[in-house]
C-alpha cells in the first residue's frame, strides 16, 4: 500500500531579542549572526541544503522576548522566510505571553502589535473573518487542504487582568462552546491540529524547585471537547522549553496526542533543562493509515541545535523530556503483546537461519 503524508513543520519559542545582555536566547537581532551560532540562520542553510520540505509550519508562541516590537517584526519576518523555504502551503502561529505587552503599563492595548504584523498574523491564510474570530473569540479555523485543519487558540487572551493571569494560560468556557459549535458545522478532516502556546495539562517537572503553575486553566475541559467531537487530534504547544511527546490521559483510541516542542533557539540552563534540547521538527502524518482508524498515525524527524555546530539529526536515546528522531505515535497497543508476537514469528520461521527486520 502506497502511504500519502501530510507534514508540518514546527518551530516554537524562538524569543528573538535585539538586548545585547541577555542571557535567555541565542537570537541576538542587533549583532550579526555567525554561522553555526545563530539557530534560524543555520536553520534556513540546512532546509536549503537537505532540501527539506513541509505542507504547514506551526508556531506555538514566544516569538520575540519580553514583546520587544522590533524583535517581534524580525521573528515573524524569519518565520515567513522559513515557511518560504519549506514551501509550506499555509503558516500558523499562536500567541506566547512574551509577544504581548502585559507588563508595559504605557501599552494600551497588549495585542497592537501583534494586530499590525505582516503578513497578518496569526496566519497570512487567514480570512479576515478567522483574524477577527481570533482577536474576540480567541482562536480561529485554517483549512490547510482537504486532509488537515488548525485550529490556532490563544491562552493568552486573559493576561491584560494582572499578575495572576499572565503566569498561565487559559481557555474560557464561551471559547470552548464557539469552537465546538463551529466544528460541528464543518466537515470531518483526517487531521485536526490544536495550536496553542500553554499545556493543557500540567507538565510533569524533572527539576523539584521548578513548580508548574502555569498550565491552562480549564484545560481538562478542551481534552474533553475535543475528545467528544469524534475525530483526530494532535495538540501542539510551547511555553516549557522541554520536548515530550505523550497522550492525553484516558483509555479511548481517539485521546488527543499532545506534542510539547523544545524551544528553536532559547538559552537552556542545564541546572533547569537537564536532558532538552533546542529542536526543530517535521512531524509526517500517514494519511491512508488514519483512514483504518484508531486515531492519528505519525513519526517525527527532529534536528537538535548545538552551539558551535549549528543543526544536526536528534539521535539522543528517547527520555520523558527529549524527542529522538524516529519517534512517533498511533500505535497504542501493549507493546509486550508486540514483542511476544515477535518471539513467536521468529521461532516459527527460524529454520536455522537469520530473519532480518523486514521479515519481521
Amino acid at each position: 500500500m502506497t502511504i500519502s503524508r501530510f507534514k508540518i513543520a514546527i518551530l516554537s519559542d524562538l524569543h528573538f531579542s535585539s538586548d545585547l545582555k541577555t542571557k535567555e536566547t541565542h537570537v541576538i537581532t542587533s549583532r550579526p549572526a555567525i554561522k553555526h551560532q545563530h539557530p534560524t540562520d543555520d536553520l534556513l542553510r540546512m532546509l536549503e541544503s537537505q532540501k527539506i520540505r513541509a505542507d504547514c509550519l506551526l508556531c506555538p508562541g514566544d516569538i520575540t522576548l519580553k514583546a520587544e516590537f522590533s524583535s517581534l517584526k524580525e521573528a515573524w519576518r524569519t518565520i515567513n522566510q522559513i515557511g518560504a523555504e519549506l514551501e509550506v502551503t499555509g503558516i500558523v502561529a499562536s500567541t506566547g505571553n512574551h509577544d504581548i505587552s502585559t507588563r508595559d503599563e504605557s501599552t494600551p492595548e497588549i495585542w497592537e502589535s501583534l494586530k499590525g504584523l505582516q503578513p497578518q498574523y496569526p496566519s497570512p491564510i487567514a480570512s479576515e473573518l478567522e483574524r477577527l474570530r481570533y482577536w474576540a473569540e480567541h482562536f480561529a479555523v485554517l483549512e490547510i487542504n482537504d486532509d488537515c485543519r488548525v485550529v490556532t487558540l490563544n491562552t493568552c487572551n486573559s493576561h491584560a487582568k494582572g499578575v495572576q493571569e499572565y503566569e498561565k494560560g487559559r481557555v474560557t468556557d464561551r471559547t470552548l462552546t464557539q469552537i465546538q459549535c463551529t466544528l460541528d458545522k464543518l466537515p470531518e478532516k483526517k487531521i485536526n491540529i490544536l495550536l496553542c502556546h500553554h499545556h493543557p495539562v500540567k507538565h510533569p517537572e524533572i527539576h523539584s524547585s521548578l513548580d508548574d503553575y502555569s498550565e491552562m486553566t480549564h484545560g481538562a475541559k478542551l481534552l474533553d471537547t475535543l475528545e467528544k467531537s469524534g475525530q483526530n487530534w494532535i495538540i501542539v504547544h510551547g511555553h516549557k522549553h522541554r520536548p515530550r511527546l505523550a497522550y492525553a490521559g484516558g483509555a479511548a483510541t481517539m485521546t488527543p496526542v499532545i506534542f510539547s516542542a523544545g524551544s528553536l533557539s532559547a538559552e537552556l540552563p542545564s541546572q533547569y533543562f537537564p536532558g532538552s534540547a533546542n529542536q526543530f521538527y517535521i512531524v509526517e502524518f500517514a494519511c491512508e493509515l488514519i483512514e483504518l482508524g484508531g486515531g492519528l498515525y505519525g513519526a517525527v524527524r527532529a534536528w537538535d541545535w548545538i552551539n558551535g555546530q549549528g543543526w544536526i539529526k536528534s539521535s539522543g536515546p528517547p527520555a520523558d523530556y527529549y524527542i529522538s528522531s524516529g519517534a512517533g505515535f498511533g500505535y497504542r497497543s501493549d507493546m509486550a503483546d508486540v514483542a511476544e508476537a515477535i518471539v513467536k514469528f521468529a521461532t516459527k520461521r527460524d529454520n536455522g537461519r537469520s530473519l532480518s527486520w523486514q521479515d519481521i
